[in-house]
């Protein structure tokens, strides 16, 4: 189970952070903590973590959450110094865990009863990765200021900076903290779900009039959202992609049916002739007829299988 899903509201909420240095030889002790979740994160070194049925290499810029009530503890010394994070949460309501990242798809109505009941929505983490670089100077700058306890093997002892948060500050550096964690996952997720949608759509409509501010307009994002989306899920842009779609069609036209070049572009949604001419030129690198002549040459006079 790679996804803890925490049923919201009630939000999670901040109980204590601190920090640990590890020597090398040192190992992370045998723990179960009762009722509370407890996220690890590593600054530098290595950090070797296991709990049924994860058995994990933290390296720095990586974390592990571990679910409540279960024991879990070092699999191996450490190599190196290691110095980490932790911060221990707890929430009110249920959670689960699942294979797979759960989006949140709830959507605020404009109807008398969304005005004055809460709306559920699952908050979904992952129970370990790795914290892209352009987020860590932003995370390690939440994970110091939950920094309420600190533990060095070197010493021996414990020692508790002293903090100027509030207890709501600490407790919105805490949300903040986890949107860093969870903006990843849901953007990608996001922006897959965009592009899946659009493609589908240019898929069933590639015969009309389409332009990309009318798909900005359909499905309210702006021209450069959609194309960045579209791009990193399938290496073009929206309107690339159709054109591409088009002239595949239009291929298939020429070598299946009598239709005039003219009627071929119309039909595929390229309605100019010369325009239509001129894109398939670009992607098969000859015009319509050169295509209908060469293929039915090649099969001898006849229609192509």
């Amino acid at each position: 189970m790679n996804f803890i899903n925490l049923n919201c509201p009630p939000l999670p909420y901040f109980i204590v952070g601190g920090g640990c240095v590890y020597r090398p030889g040192d190992i992370h002790e045998r723990r179960t903590i009762r009722n509370v979740f407890d996220l690890i994160y590593v600054h530098s070194g290595t950090l070797y973590l296991e709990q049924d049925p994860f058995r994990v290499e933290l390296n720095a810029g990586q974390f592990f959450i571990i679910t409540p009530d279960t024991p879990h503890r070092g699999s191996r010394v450490c190599q190196e110094k290691t110095t980490t994070s932790w911060v221990h949460f707890y929430t009110n309501g249920k959670y689960s865990l699942s294979d797979e990242f759960y989006p949140d798809n709830v959507t605020r109505r404009a109807a008398p009863k969304f005005y004055y009941s809460p709306q559920n929505f699952i908050l979904s983490l992952p129970r370990t990765g790795t914290v892209p670089e352009a987020n860590r100077e932003k995370l390690e700058k939440y994970l110091q200021r939950m920094n309420l306890v600190s533990f060095s093997k070197y010493t021996q002892k414990k020692s508790f900076p002293s903090s100027v948060r509030t207890p709501f500050e600490l407790q919105n550096d805490f949300i903040e903290f986890l949107q860093v964690l969870y903006a990843p996952y849901c953007y990608s997720r996001e922006k897959e779900s965009i592009a899946r949608t659009l493609r589908d759509y240019l898929d069933a409509h590639y015969t009309e009039e389409i332009s990309l501010n009318d798909l900005a307009r359909q499905y309210s994002y702006s021209p450069s959202h959609l194309i960045r989306s579209f791009h990193q899920a399938y290496g073009a842009s929206p309107m690339q992609y159709l054109k591409k779609l088009r002239i595949e069609h239009a291929s298939q036209l020429l070598l299946h049916s009598d239709a005039t070049i003219q009627s071929v572009g119309e039909m595929v949604g390229l309605r100019i002739p010369s325009y239509f001419i001129r894109v398939f030129k670009q992607e098969i690198g000859i015009t319509p007829a050169q295509y209908r002549m060469f293929y039915a040459e090649e099969n001898g006079g006849s229609e192509a299988p």
